[in-house]
This record gives C-alpha cells, structure tokens and sequence, in this order.
C-alpha cells in the first residue's frame, strides 16, 4: 500500500511574546555548515529563515532556548550499537554554525540523545522562565525534522504546551523523513495543541515596556 504525504497546510498565527519561547534544536555545523556532508539548499534555506525568525522573537522580547546534541566517545551508541562516532563533546561538529550561535544569556540544554528532556535540566529551566501548560506559546525549530526536532515537538506536546512547527524553519537530508513528521504532528494526537505554520505566518505581539516610577 502506498501512502502519498504532502506538506499540510501552514497556518497563519499570532503570538504573545511575553507568552513565547523559540526553542532551536541543535543548529550545529554537522548538519548546519555549508561543509558539513549532505549539506544543501533545503538546510541553507532553513538556517537563513530560522536566523531571521530569531531576530525577530528577540526584537519582540520573546525568549529562546538552544539545544545542543553531543556524544561522548564511550556511549552505547558508539560502544554497542556501532553507530557513526559524530559530535563528540567539544569538537568542531557538536558547536553551533556561526548564523545561530546563541547569545549571551540565551540557555542552552546539552544532550547526550535525540530527546532533549531526557536526563536534561529542560524541564528545570521552563519552569524557571515561567513556562506552563496550556499557557505558554513553543515554536519549535531545528534538525532534524524526524529525529530530534521529533522528539521535542512530541515532549513539549505531551506536556499540554501550546506548539507551533513553522515547517520553513526545520528540515532535514531525505524529504520524505520531513513529510513523515509532519505526517504525524498532524495526526489527531498532536492535533489539539500542535499548529503546522510558516516563519512568515508568524506574528509576535511585542512585550509591552514597563512603565517608568516617578517618586
């Protein structure tokens, strides 16, 4: 049986930035740098609209959080399971492309897996920023679409966030993997807080600026 997957329909969204945080998931030059393999227009594309979305959340007041996909050289997947030793801790591959390098005071989760909640301080620090469910507005971006990006879309969604995919901002080497994803973020499990949309269909209200004390 074949089963044809298009790119669902991106909806328009207004945001609260006092309400919204951009979670970028792991823009590092593995996947991310114009040398990295496999490198190509889908991935420019994504790192130049992502850049731009950034700009835009920080101009806003929004927050953003940065996660970071890393291996240390005796894990399973290396020593068991004979994956491809890649983004060892500190080397070249596991640190940011220049474009989206976070700025200072901008977090950043370090994993050691696909799953950015597993054994990682994300849950610690939403609730530090004053994340919470059915309140607080996650767009979530990144590589890759149906491995990581996956995984994050699915944690936050399971922990009733309100969450937003702008498919222009995550990508990754095969299309089909990015069409199976969404595939399943539009399913009717994710359905009721899980929003398929596009950077440029993304507007932030601004934060409103406190108003100054006079004695």
């Amino acid at each position: 049986m074949l089963i044809e997957l298009n790119y669902p329909e991106a909806k328009p969204v207004t945001l609260d930035a006092s309400k919204t945080i951009l979670v970028c998931v792991d823009m590092e030059n593995d996947a991310c740098h114009p040398k990295a393999e496999g490198y190509g227009e889908r991935m420019r594309s994504c790192v130049e609209k992502l850049a731009a979305l950034q700009k835009r959340v920080r101009a806003a007041g929004g927050k953003i959080i940065h996660t970071q996909s890393v291996r240390k050289r005796d894990c399973l997947e290396f020593t068991h399971f004979n994956g491809k030793v890649r983004k060892i801790e500190g080397s070249w591959e596991a640190e940011f492309v220049d474009e989206l390098k976070p700025l200072p005071g901008e977090p950043v989760i370090v994993k050691y897996t696909h799953d950015c909640f597993y054994n990682t301080e994300m849950d610690a620090l939403l609730k530090k920023m004053g994340a919470r469910p059915a309140y607080t507005q996650i767009i979530v971006t990144g590589v890759a679409t149906r491995a990581c990006v996956l995984h994050a879309v699915g944690g936050f969604h399971i922990r009733d966030y309100y969450l937003y995919v702008p498919m222009d901002c995550t990508t990754q080497k095969k299309e089909e993997d990015v069409l199976q994803a969404f595939s399943l973020f539009t399913g009717f499990a994710y359905s009721y807080n899980t929003v398929m949309t596009r950077s440029d269909l993304i507007t932030l209200t601004p934060v409103k600026a406190k108003a100054a004390v006079t004695a």
